[in-house]
């Protein structure tokens, strides 16, 4: 008869519990990003280099693709900077690396703009008068 029963948390207790839950979930959340964006950015840093590299080799090549990572990290850093300032947000963050690897990606493609595309082996190559776009889709009706 002495037992009062459960003890229901004041609303003091129970917001520290949902400020620790979370700032749990925020760390997850930023770990799992960090997981995800830094390999892409490496990813996408590796064709851009690749097209730098104009026959070096050993320790030259490795040289393109450090200095081409430290340029797309450096823009990004730069763009992520400015942004943390006006918006009173942390530097470190996974849009740093997501934007570092979207500059990668814009880099690349600025970069091998007006080059030839090679086309890959085993696709055959028919000129048409109305286009590629219309060669292949004759090749699916046959």
């Amino acid at each position: 008869m002495d037992d009062p029963g459960p003890v229901t948390p004041t609303p003091g207790e129970r917001w520290q519990a949902y400020e620790k839950d979370r700032a749990g979930r925020r760390l997850r959340r930023r770990l799992v990003g960090f997981l995800v964006t830094v390999p892409l950015w490496v990813v996408s840093v590796v064709p851009l280099a690749r097209e730098s590299i104009d026959g070096r080799e050993g320790a030259r090549a490795v040289a393109v693709y450090l200095a081409a990572g430290a340029f797309t990290l450096g823009v990004a850093a730069v763009i992520r900077g400015v942004y943390a300032l006006l918006r009173k947000r942390h530097f470190w963050s996974p849009w740093l690396f997501l934007v570092a690897a979207v500059v990668a990606v814009l880099s690349y493609s600025v970069q091998s703009a007006g080059d030839e595309v090679v086309p890959t082996s085993g696709a055959p190559i028919q000129e048409s008068s109305s286009g590629p776009l219309i060669a292949l889709q004759d090749l699916q009706d046959h």
